[in-house]
């Protein structure tokens, strides 16, 4: 039987857990998270291998989306984190102690802002060499926000 998973259901599951397994719930919605931005940075690298720069992109903003998202889970303790995250909130989750976070901050900014772009020249935007310095550094990032986490 082909099961669809909806926001009611996920609602129903929540109620029926209840407050107990909460910070098991929130451990497995962070987990959830981290499992998509992986499957994205994966989908990133076959998209970049094919020339198609624009869903590589994309791709590794979602990537990092997800990773704050999961971040945002554990900081704040909210199964459900905002659809979108403004730099408000995105820098203090990317901040630590010995870390300003800015620099993580200001490369998810400039993703999200590069991969919406209507009009993408693949021959002009941006070439494909900075395309593969893009990719590397979001899997950079990822694997430092991943550490983070652990």
């Amino acid at each position: 039987m082909n099961h669809v998973y909806s926001y009611t259901n996920r609602q129903n599951e929540e109620s029926a857990i209840g407050l107990n397994d909460s910070s098991s719930l929130l451990k497995t919605e962070a987990i959830e998270y981290q499992k998509l931005s992986n499957h994205h940075i994966k989908l990133a690298n076959i998209m970049h291998s094919h020339n198609q720069f624009q869903a590589c992109l994309i791709l590794c903003d979602w990537a990092l989306a997800c990773r704050v998202k999961a971040l945002y889970i554990q900081k704040y303790h909210a199964v459900h984190p905002p659809k979108e995250l403004t730099m408000n909130e995105i820098l203090p989750l990317v901040h630590t102690d010995t870390e300003t976070g800015l620099d993580i901050a200001l490369f998810i900014g400039t993703i999200q802002h590069i991969s919406s772009l209507e009009k993408f020249d693949q021959g002009q935007t941006i070439k494909p060499n900075y395309i593969k310095k893009l990719l590397q550094r979001t899997e950079e990032i990822l694997k430092e926000l991943e550490n983070r986490s652990n």
